[in-house]
């Protein structure tokens, strides 16, 4: 009893310690269907009459274990996936069990009166027969029901065969197809939300920062193949005095003209060097 005692005490300060992050909003905490759930566990142990019964406390050891869900993250994932199955997994098992209906229907008037001692009655009667579908859907002992059914008659080839190729190798793998498929779902969202959280973390910024990277390099290579690239060892030429002077190199020179008018006009190439490549005359 001390020990429980010592684990819930543990529990509370969690507790009041994951509220006081919320903000001490009663909103905010229970927006999380995680807190709600530890604060209902924790808020049993303190009813009156739990303390006492051994059952109760056995439950209460038992949903104190699932808590542990939360320290693994990708339990988190494969419960959110498994609620994403739920419902398309709902509607074939509605489907499967329509299906098992059907066979069993027909099942019942194909081999009800056999009148062999020796065969077990899988289909006396619909609730039989509903077992019998089942058990043919699980593969449990289907060659021996197979065999039985072949004495009574040679229509029990053609149902059971198209039984179980429809029941086991069609709707049961829908199912394991249903449940990875939302697990991939799951999986995708988690990493959706990583993404926008490393968004909102300053992702953005270096996102950015890596976008002017690739647009430099870009840049240098076009200037490269244009022959605008200024050597670090050209002297570099100042003409004019105040602030309308024109900075140039010795790379102007060697610039091919685009026609002799514009030569004329006097318009001339200007490169852009580096501060790092200025050298003070």
């Amino acid at each position: 009893m001390r020990l429980d005692w010592i684990f819930v005490t543990i529990f509370v300060i969690e507790l009041v310690v994951r509220f006081a992050a919320d903000g001490l909003d009663p909103r905010r905490f229970f927006r999380s269907s995680w807190n709600t759930f530890d604060f209902l566990v924790v808020a049993v142990c303190f009813i009156p009459g739990v303390s006492t019964s051994a059952t109760a406390l056995r439950v209460i050891r038992l949903l104190r274990v699932s808590r542990l869900l939360r320290i693994m993250p990708d339990s988190r994932v494969l419960l959110r996936g498994l609620r994403r199955a739920a419902g398309p997994a709902l509607s074939l098992a509605a489907l499967t069990v329509l299906l098992c209906y059907l066979y069993a229907v027909v099942g019942w008037m194909a081999f009800r009166d056999h009148g062999n001692a020796d065969i077990p009655g899988y289909f006396d009667n619909i609730g039989e027969a509903m077992l019998t579908m089942f058990e043919l859907l699980t593969l449990e002992g289907w060659n021996q029901t197979l065999h039985d059914l072949r004495q009574v008659s040679p229509f029990a080839v053609p149902y059971v065969i198209s039984f179980l190729l429809i029941g086991t190798y069609i709707v049961v793998n829908l199912v394991v197809g249903i449940v990875i498929n939302s697990l991939d779902e799951a999986y995708k969202e988690r990493d959706h939300e990583r993404a926008l959280e490393y968004m909102a973390t300053g992702g953005e910024r270096a996102g950015v920062e890596a976008t002017i990277n690739e647009l430099r390099t870009v840049l240098d290579r076009l200037e490269a193949q244009l022959g605008t690239a200024v050597q670090a060892d050209e002297p570099l030429i100042i003409s004019g005095d105040g602030p309308d002077a024109v900075e140039t190199t010795g790379a102007q020179n060697h610039q091919p003209s685009r026609n002799g008018s514009q030569l004329a006009a006097g318009e001339t190439a200007a490169v852009e060097l580096p501060r790092a490549e200025v050298a003070d005359g």
